[in-house]
């Protein structure tokens, strides 16, 4: 963090379960996580990018670094030919399990979809106004 710099502080291979344990708590981090899973019979290896923010728990600098940098660092990441699925912020590990990151890649499609209903106006908008009609001179 002192020299405004990305480093990578760890690469493994991990599996979804492990996943929340390597977001730590008092510090931003970029993660970038290969998702292997299967969507309508097909396996899928979908990269997750994650950016985990703990809130107020770590400095200002490093919220503003973090934050200033990922639009910078996604473009570079895909430069390299890094295509990823599904863009994720979060603020504590816990909220990354299979089903989350399941549900975000391959979002519920609503098939029932209500056509759009134009609300009806007041009930009673009162009597009407007699305006004065201006003459010309």
């Amino acid at each position: 963090l002192d020299e405004e710099k990305i480093h990578l502080s760890k690469a493994a291979v991990i599996q979804t379960t492990e996943l929340p344990k390597q977001v730590p708590s008092d510090q931003a981090r970029y993660h970038l996580f290969i998702f292997k899973h299967t969507h309508e019979g097909d396996y899928l290896d979908s990269v997750v990018f994650i950016y985990s923010m703990p809130g107020y728990s770590c400095s200002i600098k490093e919220r503003m670094l973090y934050s200033s940098c990922i639009g910078t660092f996604l473009e570079i990441i895909e430069k390299m030919g890094v295509v990823i699925a599904k863009r994720l912020e979060i603020d504590d590990g816990k909220e990354l399990t299979e089903e989350f990151l399941y549900d975000e890649i391959h979002p519920k499609r609503n098939l029932h979809r209500p056509a759009f209903a134009k609300p009806k106006g007041p009930p009673n908008r009162g009597a009407k106004r007699i305006t004065k009609s201006q003459t010309t001179q």
